[in-house]
């Protein structure tokens, strides 16, 4: 895995009507909804802006080399990328609580791992979310593993499972009776 993960790459420049646009491959790593979106991460705010600029420093420095520095700090400082950061992280952190969680019924400190593309405009510090390309991995706690069957079918596969006894019986009893007489005809 971490040798595929190498030869990915996370981020690649795109020319859109004249402006540079850096596309990244975003992954959040393991994290917790406390960790990631509230007030539990690093100095008591949120992890997300801390893995966020981190990509995109990566990335600026990763395609324009020691300038990549001066221009993730111009673009960071950027109001558009002030004010886009701000309503990506909220759009990301409402599709997590009210359609994410609440589908794979995820709990507080739930793990998960969240694998998305962004958009960076280089020119206006733009930043925009690809929903459609975003991805949730998330892990079960063996505390919640439970029986897959609904109760409803519970009863009806143990009512199944008493039919099938007693019919097992009734043809143990059938068969006894035919190795009798069988015995009974050999002698």
């Amino acid at each position: 895995m971490a040798e595929e993960e190498r030869t990915v790459e996370r981020a690649h420049l795109e020319e859109r009507e004249g402006r540079q646009v850096l596309v990244i491959r975003w992954n959040t790593g393991k994290t917790s909804a406390g960790r990631l979106f509230g007030r539990y991460g690093a100095g008591g705010r949120p992890d997300f802006f801390r893995l966020l600029f981190g990509a995109l420093a990566g990335s600026l420095r990763g395609k324009f080399g020691p300038q990549g520095e001066e221009l993730f700090n111009k673009i960071r400082d950027s109001d558009e990328f002030k004010k886009s950061s701000k309503e990506m992280f909220d759009a990301i952190k409402e599709w997590f609580f009210n359609e994410q969680a609440p589908k794979y019924g995820l709990d507080k400190g739930d793990i998960f791992m969240i694998i998305t593309e962004i958009e960076l405009d280089i020119n206006t510090g733009e930043l925009r979310w690809r929903k459609d390309k975003t991805e949730l991995y998330y892990w079960v706690r063996s505390d919640r593993c439970q029986q897959a069957t609904a109760p409803k079918e519970c009863k009806e596969l143990a009512e199944e499972n008493a039919r099938l006894k007693q019919e097992v019986e009734r043809l143990r009893s059938e068969l006894s009776e035919i190795k009798a007489k069988l015995a009974s005809l050999l002698k």
